[in-house]
C-alpha cells in the first residue's frame, strides 16, 4: 500500500508546529493542575499544622498553669507545714527547764554535814522537796541559806522539828523551783 501525501510543505510545518504546540499546551495544563494540586496541599498541610500548634499551645498554657497552681499550693503546704513545725518547736521550748543548773545550785548548796537521801521536784506546780540526814544544826541552817541565797529556790519551808536536835538532824526542806530565772 502506498502512503500519498498531498499537503504542502508550509501545511506539514503548520501542522507540526499544532501538534508541538498543543502538546506544550497539554504539558503546560498538566504542570498548572499538577501545581495546583501541591498548592492546595500544602495549604491544607498549613491549616493542619496551625491548628495542631494553636491545639498544643492550649494545652501547653493549660499544662503551665496547672504546675503554678500545683507549686502555689506546694508552696502553701510548705509554709503551713513550716509554721507548724514553729509552733511545735515553740511549745517545747516553753515548756524548756535548765534541770541541769537547778541540779548544779543544789549540789553546790549541799555542804560536809549534809547527806541527801530523796531530791523530789515537781514541774506542774514548780515544788520541791529535800530530806535528808545533817551531822549538827549548823550544818543545816548553812545548807538552807545557800539554798535561800539561790536564784533558783524561794519560800523554803523547814519545819520546826529540823532544829530541835542539835545532832544527826533527819531534815525536810521544802518551796518553789523558779524554773529559768533572771541570771545577771
Amino acid at each position: 500500500m502506498i502512503n500519498l501525501n498531498f499537503t504542502s510543505p508550509n501545511q506539514k510545518a503548520a501542522n507540526q508546529f499544532q501538534k508541538n504546540y498543543r502538546l506544550v499546551q497539554s504539558l503546560v495544563v498538566f504542570s498548572v493542575g499538577a501545581l495546583l494540586l501541591i498548592v492546595a496541599s500544602l495549604f491544607a498541610s498549613q491549616m493542619i499544622l496551625g491548628n495542631k500548634l494553636k491545639t498544643i499551645t492550649a494545652e501547653t498554657l493549660v499544662l503551665k498553669e496547672q504546675t503554678e497552681n500545683d507549686n502555689t499550693l506546694n508552696l502553701g503546704q510548705t509554709i503551713q507545714n513550716f509554721n507548724t513545725l514553729i509552733s511545735n518547736v515553740a511549745g517545747i521550748q516553753s515548756e524548756y527547764a535548765k534541770w541541769s543548773y537547778i541540779l548544779l545550785e543544789a549540789g553546790e548548796s549541799v555542804n560536809d554535814g549534809i547527806i541527801l537521801t530523796s531530791f523530789d521536784i515537781q514541774k506542774a506546780n514548780s515544788s520541791f522537796q529535800f530530806t535528808g540526814n545533817a551531822n549538827t544544826r549548823d550544818s543545816l541552817l548553812e545548807f538552807k541559806n545557800k539554798l535561800d541565797a539561790s536564784p533558783y529556790f524561794e519560800n523554803i519551808e523547814s519545819p520546826i522539828s529540823n532544829l530541835l536536835s542539835k545532832e544527826n538532824i533527819s531534815f525536810t526542806l521544802s518551796g518553789q523551783i523558779v524554773l529559768n530565772p533572771p541570771i545577771d
